[in-house]
């Protein structure tokens, strides 16, 4: 049917007004398309719960580098769809080539990569696994349970290759029917019905959909992943026989593609705000992990800070659970070899009384930690100290001493924490290293780190008092 919809008529204004336009110099058609490749992949697979940020898949797509802790299946999957697309943009030039099941099963190939295994429910309501077979049509029922709790029944895998059969000659019915925008949408939601894969329906809906459109001349539409939810609903809305929901859906978006193509031809800025926060976020990743940090009073008091507070107190704080073993326990920090001692000001009481009515200024040093400044002298060195004195299990004196040296470092920073005893002569001796790294200033420790250096530093002190007689 067709659908006399208020933004089919601005919908054809702009296309109207687009088609002017064309061609675009070549500066403005490759802006516009480095825009739409990064909008397009990103989008739609995010949609589908792909980990990699705007800032990553920009750096995957243009300069195929990853950066950050992302699974290697999201990078794969996201060249994959960026292959897929060229695969779209191709087919749509091909005039030789009708729509057909082959090539939505090349679709599916293409974006899934390769068979894996994932989590499935059986028909009896039980976890189990099941194996995608990339490119070709499922081969167990795929329905999905609605937020009401509803059960909504996609087609069969038996009756899946019909039903593909008769969307094929539904579109070849349609195609010089229905207005472009419409047939798309139309299009999207009875493969959606179908969902004639394991995984990727999705993806591959929306490639079909920017298939017939680039096929009629008209541009890629985007479904944005933070729209997600009224994408959802539409759909959601059709599926209780109100398809005009949908309809008017992807009309908004495609006035939005016709109006970024518009801006793009005539040379106009095409970045949105949201877009300039995304190349901020880029230029952080694409810069600063690449940049050097060189030693400041800032740089250095941070890492100390981080050093004492994150690394040194919890360990501490964990070592003191081995007190009762000893006679004797007490804490260290010695600045560049000098012992850090914590003073007080005692004030006598009438001096006090008078000070307290006096105005008087206190210089705030912002960068003072362990009794020195590090705006007005340079650090090299921090080591902060446990010494058990006395093991009580032990038929002789042995001491046991736990420290963490901190060596601050031009361009960088060495940490080590070591375990030395003694057997009696009051010389910590048989001194071993049990952690060592050198890194650079930008690069601080990760909680999954600094638990594991508590559990190893924790397993060492219980075997070497196990050992002790």
């Amino acid at each position: 049917m067709n659908y006399n919809t208020e933004n089919i008529q601005i919908i054809n204004r702009l296309k109207l007004e687009l088609d002017q336009l064309i061609p675009f110099s070549q500066e403005n058609q490759k802006k516009l398309q480095k825009k739409i490749r990064l909008e397009f992949n990103y989008n739609s697979n995010h949609l589908e719960g792909n980990t990699l940020t705007y800032g990553q898949t920009q750096l995957l797509l243009f300069f195929d580098k990853s950066s950050g802790d992302v699974p290697v299946s999201d990078i794969e999957e996201m060249k994959a769809h960026d292959v897929a697309i060229s695969q779209i943009i191709e087919m749509a030039k091909d005039n030789e080539r009708p729509l057909s099941e082959l090539f939505i099963k090349e679709l599916n190939k293409t974006i899934l990569v390769k068979s894996f295994w994932k989590d499935a429910i059986s028909p009896n309501g039980t976890p189990t696994r099941k194996k995608i077979e990339i490119g070709q049509y499922k081969t167990s029922p795929n329905s999905v349970q609605l937020k009401n709790g509803e059960i909504h029944e996609y087609g069969s895998p038996e009756e899946t290759p019909a039903l593909i059969g008769d969307l094929l000659k539904w579109y070849k019915e349609k195609n010089k029917k229905l207005h472009p925008v419409h047939l798309a949408a139309e299009f999207h939601y009875k493969f959606v019905c179908v969902h004639p894969f394991d995984d990727g329906n999705g993806r591959v809906a929306r490639l079909l959909m920017n298939y017939i459109l680039l096929k009629h001349n008209y541009p890629i539409v985007i479904i944005k992943s933070e729209d997600k939810e009224n994408y959802l609903t539409a759909l959601q809305k059709a599926d209780t026989g109100d398809l005009l929901s949908l309809i008017e859906y992807v009309e908004k978006q495609s006035i939005d593609s016709l109006e970024l193509n518009i801006k793009a031809g005539k040379g106009e800025d095409i970045d949105e705000l949201g877009d300039i926060e995304k190349q901020i976020e880029i230029l952080k990743r694409e810069k600063l992990t690449q940049t050097k940090i060189f030693k400041t009073p800032k740089v250095n008091y941070n890492l100390i800070k981080h050093i004492d507070n994150d690394l040194w107190i919890p360990l501490n704080n964990l070592l003191n659970k081995f007190n009762d073993f000893f006679a004797e326990t007490t804490n260290e920090i010695h600045v560049d070899h000098l012992k850090y001692r914590k003073t007080k000001t005692i004030t006598p009481s009438i001096m006090k009384a008078a000070r307290m009515f006096a105005n008087k200024e206190v210089e705030i040093k912002p960068y003072e930690i362990f009794g020195k400044d590090l705006e007005e002298e340079k650090v090299h060195n921090i080591t902060w100290s446990k010494k058990m004195l006395s093991l009580k299990s032990a038929t002789k004196k042995i001491d046991y001493e736990i420290s963490c040296s901190l060596d601050l470092n031009e361009s960088g920073y060495e940490l080590k924490i070591s375990e030395s005893n003694t057997n009696g002569n009051g010389i910590m001796k048989n001194k071993t290293m049990l952690f060592e790294i050198e890194n650079e200033y930008k690069t601080y420790f990760m909680n999954e780190m600094i638990e594991g250096i508590q559990k190893g530093i924790s397993k060492h002190l219980i075997t070497i008092i196990q050992k002790d007689e």
